[in-house]
């Protein structure tokens, strides 16, 4: 049995840290994500301000669109994991 040495661990220790990473990464974008899905609440806030209905909806409607392509990245980040 070959004796285990610093330059053997090498690999599977840089690949530890970036998982390490890669899930620090998706504790971040998640907790964006749910930033993102409680400001929708915000915006039925400036509908009864008196903002235009409109531009209300307009702003709801790209918020969720960033909702959806920030849950299609955390999906793809967590399946690289």
């Amino acid at each position: 049995m070959a004796p285990i040495s610093e330059a053997s661990l090498m690999p599977a220790y840089n690949l530890a840290i970036a998982e390490e990473g890669s899930m620090a990464k998706v504790q971040l974008m998640l907790k964006k994500l749910k930033s993102s899905m409680e400001s929708l609440k915000d915006f039925d806030d400036l509908e009864k301000a008196g903002m235009a209905k409109k531009d209300v909806d307009r702003m709801r409607r790209a918020m969720n669109e960033k909702i959806k392509r920030m849950t299609g990245d955390t999906i793809d980040l967590i399946h690289a994991l």
